[in-house]
């Protein structure tokens, strides 16, 4: 059985799982942005992007090395960190501080260095959205103030999300 069918299981899961179409268009986008950087698509690549791909929440290195190894993959934990690091460079995916793991940018303009994320701290989801002009242009005036020169915005926002906030 190939690697994208293990993945795509309808077995249970501790990960949460996004719409199918949408985790093929950040796999596709993200082989497409490695060839155009000059980086070879290899399988240990692949695995870690489709990974990611189908996730909501943010991954670690070892909970994205246990999903290639429980999906029949094989990948050491060290070439894991390694292809997260190529990926972040690319542009492809946010380290997300709070919860020390990766998330995939599904954002239309997708390496952009401006980026908010809202992570439930009860179940782990990330939500990823644009970071308004104004709070661009105020952290900039901000930062100029203090003799400081940004190079990208990234805000992080802990709280729940609305089915954990409901109780469901």
């Amino acid at each position: 059985m190939a690697i994208r069918e293990k993945m795509n299981r309808d077995t249970p899961s501790p990960w949460p799982k996004i719409d199918p179409e949408q985790a093929r268009s950040f796999e596709d986008l993200s082989l497409r942005q490695l060839r155009a950087s000059g980086f070879r698509i290899t399988m240990p690549r692949v695995q870690v992007v489709r990974a990611l791909a189908d996730s909501n929440k943010a991954l670690s290195a070892y909970a994205i090395h246990e999903k290639i190894i429980n999906s029949g993959g094989k990948i050491d934990v060290v070439s894991v960190y390694r292809i997260l690091g190529t990926l972040e460079e690319v542009g492809l995916i946010h380290h997300i501080g709070i919860v020390d793991g990766y998330f995939p940018c599904r954002m239309d303009d997708a390496h952009s260095q401006d980026s908010a994320h809202f992570v439930c701290k009860k179940c782990g989801s990330v939500t990823e959205v644009n970071v308004p002009a104004q709070t661009i242009d105020a952290t900039h005036g901000q930062a100029q103030g203090v003799s400081f020169l940004p190079t990208g915005i990234k805000i992080e926002v802990s709280g729940l999300c609305s089915l954990c906030e409901r109780g469901k």
